[in-house]
């Protein structure tokens, strides 16, 4: 699928990041924003991009949080199942958090907790059916929205950006002992 720009705005246009690099330049000309103008735009579009991401899961009665554990046992495949352990990490939050978590959903029919027939001790998440279809529902509708979100770049530029991103986190989990799995 070929994907255009939208044109609306001009691609040069001034962002938000422009503004405080002309007020630092004013202020102290000595500094080399350079890092800035790309950390300051990664944060910045990340923010907006979450922002919209949440909206975009709050219509569906979900939140990201709630939707990237549904999305994790769904790419799982069948029969849709991961330990809390292997989720929390997965995910990189705290076991406490990703409770709350399970807890909400399972509440809500989209997981259930069975137990681990590997480790009598243990339990596994599992998606239910009925989280199987919501999971499936929202992934095509979830791509469409981050496709809108990129509207900005052509398909070749949306290509290139993936690629810097992708060794710049690659350096960043290196050097934070991070895996990428």
């Amino acid at each position: 699928m070929t994907r255009k720009r939208d044109d609306s705005t001009p691609a040069d246009a001034p962002d938000h990041v422009d503004h405080v690099v002309a007020q630092w330049r004013a202020q102290r000309p000595d500094l080399d924003l350079g890092p800035f103008a790309i950390v300051g735009r990664l944060g910045r579009a990340a923010a907006l991009n979450d922002r919209a991401l949440e909206q975009f899961f709050a219509d569906h009665g979900l939140s990201r949080a709630l939707w990237d554990v549904l999305a994790s046992l769904r790419r799982e495949g069948p029969p849709h199942r991961l330990s809390p352990t292997q989720l929390y990490r997965g995910l990189m939050r705290t076991s406490g958090t990703m409770t709350n978590r399970l807890t909400h959903l399972q509440r809500a029919g989209l997981i259930r907790r069975v137990p681990d027939p590997a480790d009598g001790r243990g339990l596994l998440v599992e998606l239910t059916p009925k989280g199987v279809r919501l999971a499936d529902r929202l992934a095509g509708e979830h791509m469409e929205n981050e496709r809108r979100l990129l509207a900005g770049l052509t398909a070749e530029e949306q290509d290139e950006l993936a690629g810097l991103l992708r060794r710049m986190l690659g350096h960043l989990e290196r050097t934070a002992g991070v895996d990428a799995v």
